[in-house]
């Protein structure tokens, strides 16, 4: 089995960095794994703007870059519907390098 590991480095804006929020983002983006073949680098910028919390995460890969951004009013939803959106983006790339392999 491949076990890929996502080197992934933190950024607070307005919010106090918490190991919780830390290991909730690392055990969410390691559900992404079953999409990446290289070693890959991910950047979380968590955001706090009045009543919106932002999370923008950029995954760094071999051959591109995928970001996601999540807005609500709790952090950890905005996380889990930014690593949502990337991988949406790696299942559609994924599809797309399939389709043009024929079968």
């Amino acid at each position: 089995m491949n076990q890929n590991t996502i080197d992934t480095t933190f950024t607070f804006r307005n919010l106090e960095s918490t190991d919780a929020l830390r290991d909730h983002t690392a055990d969410k983006l390691t559900r992404l794994n079953k999409y990446l073949l290289n070693p890959a680098a991910a950047h979380c910028i968590f955001k706090v703007e009045g009543p919106r919390h932002v999370a923008e995460i950029t995954l760094s890969v071999k051959g591109g870059k995928y970001i996601g951004v999540g807005t609500s009013t709790d952090m950890y939803s905005s996380v889990d519907t930014a690593v949502d959106k990337i991988g949406k983006q790696l299942s559609r790339d994924k599809e797309r390098v399939k389709g043009h392999k024929g079968e």
